[in-house]
């Protein structure tokens, strides 16, 4: 079988896309698109420190298409491609991942590979949801990890001719930055993607900027300078593995001048600290060592009581008991299995989604996730929202699915051209109301959008909530009720002093029963969380059934007609006269 598919490339002519010419690989030094520092920090670092950033830890491609076989060929610089505890998965391999329409990663493993002269990944044909939920077909969204230990010279993906293939680059959140030792690198992960923090960057839906240098983080004053450059989300600073043999003092005066550094430029971002854990913390029969990493966590733990006694804010610890390593995470005690990486991965995810105030539930409509359902750039729609938010500076938002997204406003929907433009602009256009509705949207992707910025510069009075029918297909009525719950506290915690409206659902042909017997329910979760609840179902309905003069044939969306209530309906609310 495996033949057969590896002939099935090979009687097919390829196209190969050099990913020299990919955005958003190194966005610091375009002349080594691989490394992960820019060259005038050279001669600024120790030689150590610089050696290992030239490796491509923590980087990837990432590339859109309607492929489904790949080939990947690449060229390592020295042909090392092992460690005595590490395999050359891991060390100069890649790792394939797919984004499929309901924002759920999911992996590739290769058919065939080879490490030499050159590098080859064979990849069989990947199933995933593409873009616009048509099955196997279509664009979809691959994430390619590169060597962790390796120094990269080239790499080509090749697709069969015929495909349509776009590298893309970076998307415009807000990353985290790390700098640490050889576990951030990644040592000593099976392959890329298991290292934590790319596994971390997937479970947060965020980019994770990895300067883990092994053997050689220890808080170097140009790195920290470097890093105050970036617009981060929150800075990692987990160098304690590499510092166990110097000087408390050292320690804390490099810590103090790194925290200062970023804290000048970015006084309101969060920084955590980090110290080190140990894999057999209550087993280890080298006692010289344990105590050598417990001397260690102890110095960043007395740094980190003696900043926060000082009033030193926004600094956090992420701490050894916290991380949690075993017996079974460990290689050689120290450097994580594929055990241990998902151990420090889950660790920095709940520490951070506390710090950040994005915690995840445990049904899916509280689990904040992208999607592609539509068939429509998401994520380009989320980035105009948001701009759109802080150069118009709206008085109002409304936060819907394909309903809101159609009705019209700026920014414009993707697929036809706005419904109700003319009730829009009679209702909506004088209140200021900026549209924030996504064809196909449920509960968790609004939630994904609060998390990621969409209300970050909002300074207007309103806030309208109308989701939850996309839901209606997929989740009971207690996990609709439990996910609305989950995305008002969270509104409420970002904009306080907003007027947040909850809206009960539409009504729809195919579920009208269901929908009309949900919304007083939705009411009591509005009064819980002190929104203002509106329903507008009766304007809809005739008698008991749904008016389909309102209505577009598929009975869910509505006609120019039945924008014009819908507005009507929106004006009165937030003049306080709906009834």
């Amino acid at each position: 079988m495996l033949h057969n598919v590896a002939n099935a490339q090979q009687q097919r002519s390829l196209e190969w896309h050099d990913a020299k010419g990919a955005l958003g690989i190194c966005e610091t030094d375009t002349a080594n698109v691989y490394h992960r520092l820019p060259a005038y920090l050279q001669p600024l670092i120790t030689k150590g420190a610089w050696n290992q950033s030239v490796r491509s830890a923590g980087e990837y491609l990432h590339f859109r298409t309607t492929a489904r076989h790949f080939r990947i060929k690449f060229v390592i610089q020295g042909k090392s491609y092992a460690m005595p505890h590490m395999p050359a998965t891991g060390v100069a391999g890649v790792d394939l991942y797919a984004k499929d329409a309901n924002g759920a990663w999911n992996w590739s493993p290769p058919f065939e590979y080879r490490f030499g002269d050159t590098c080859v990944y064979n990849y069989r044909p990947v199933k995933v949801i593409a873009r616009g939920n048509t099955g196997t077909d279509g664009m979809a969204d691959y994430y390619l990890y590169l060597p962790l230990y390796s120094i990269l010279e080239w790499i080509s993906v090749g697709t069969f001719e015929g495909e349509r293939f776009e590298y893309l680059g970076e998307d415009a959140d807000q990353p985290i930055v790390a700098y640490g030792t050889s576990i951030m690198q990644g040592a000593v992960a099976s392959r890329p993607g298991m290292a934590w923090t790319n596994m971390l960057s997937r479970r947060l839906g965020r980019e994770v900027k990895n300067i883990g240098l092994s053997g050689n983080g220890r808080y170097e004053g140009p790195i920290f300078d470097l890093m105050s450059g970036v617009n981060a989300r929150l800075y990692i600073l987990d160098c304690m593995p590499n510092l166990t043999g110097f000087s408390p003092d050292t320690v804390e005066k490099r810590l103090r001048y790194g925290i200062a550094k970023l804290q000048e430029a970015h006084p309101d971002i969060p920084i955590l600290l980090a110290e080190h854990a140990d894999g057999n913390p209550d087993f280890e029969m080298d006692t010289t060592l344990v105590n050598k990493y417990h001397r260690a966590s102890v110095t960043v733990s007395r740094i980190y009581d003696k900043l926060k006694a000082e009033g030193v804010k926004h600094i956090y610890l992420l701490t050894e008991k916290e991380i949690g390593l075993d017996i079974n995470s460990t290689v050689e005690g120290t450097h994580p299995n594929d055990i241990g990486m998902m151990k420090y991965a889950l660790a920095y995810e709940k520490k951070i989604r506390k710090i950040l105030n994005e915690p995840a539930g445990d049904i899916s409509t509280q689990m904040p996730v992208e999607q592609y359902r539509d068939g429509y750039d998401w994520r380009r729609r989320h980035e105009e929202v948001m701009a759109a938010v802080r150069d118009r500076h709206p008085s109002a938002i409304i936060f819907g699915n394909s309903i809101i997204n159609y009705w019209g406003g700026e920014p414009k929907p993707e697929k036809a051209a706005p419904r109700g433009q003319d009730s829009w602009e009679k209702y909506m256009g004088p209140a200021s109301v900026q549209n924030a509705g996504f064809g196909y949207d449920r509960i968790e992707n609004v939630l994904w959008r609060i998390y990621h910025g969409e209300l970050d510069d909002f300074t207007g009075s309103a806030i309208i909530v109308n989701i939850g029918t996309n839901n209606l297909g997929l989740n009971t009525d207690d996990e609709i009720l439990e996910g609305l719950d989950f995305l008002v506290k969270q509104i409420r915690l970002r904009r306080p002093d907003a007027t947040l409206y909850l809206g009960g659902i539409l009504p729809r042909r195919a579920m009208l029963g269901r929908v009309l017997a949900l919304n007083p329910r939705i009411s009591k979760v509005a009064t819980a969380n002190g929104c203002k609840y509106f329903d507008l179902s009766k304007r809809f309905l005739k008698g008991n059934a749904l008016n389909d003069a309102l209505f577009l044939p598929d009975g869910l969306h509505p006609n120019a007609k039945g924008y014009a209530l819908l507005g009507e309906g929106i004006q009165q609310l937030l003049q306080g006269k709906l009834k």
